[in-house]
């Protein structure tokens, strides 16, 4: 029984608990005034607007939409730290910890709605 409860303990101290709570990706939706624009998350195609689905949980997300015809605008998502992530650090110590922050997992987007607005590109 011993060995059971330090095995358990053991585990739990070096496994995120942001990450076994809230997983490595969030839903969030991005639209924009022109339907049918890509959408990319950290260079990575995810869609087309308006986009709902799960984003990766990243420390300073990038999302760029683009359409041709229009100028591509990137923009930089807020984030801030998920609060399970501070129960992590008293009770998971360092090794949970690190494991939230190899995953993405401390990070939730804030806010997760985005409205990016296309301007028509410029003709040479």
């Amino acid at each position: 029984m011993k060995k059971i409860a330090l095995i358990s303990l053991v585990a739990l101290s070096i496994t995120g608990c942001s990450t076994i709570l809230n997983g490595k990706t969030q839903s969030i939706s991005v639209d924009s005034n022109v339907k049918g624009a890509e959408v990319m998350i950290n260079q990575v195609v995810v869609g087309q607007t308006p986009f709902v689905g799960q984003a990766p949980r990243t420390q300073a997300p990038q999302i760029t939409v683009r359409k041709d015809g229009y100028e591509t605008k990137t923009i930089v998502a807020e984030t801030a730290f998920e609060p399970v992530f501070w129960g992590n650090i008293i009770f998971g110590g360092f090794f949970g910890s690190t494991t939230d922050n190899s995953t993405g997992a401390m990070y939730k987007y804030a806010p997760a709605a985005f409205n990016v607005e296309l301007k028509p590109a410029e003709k040479k």
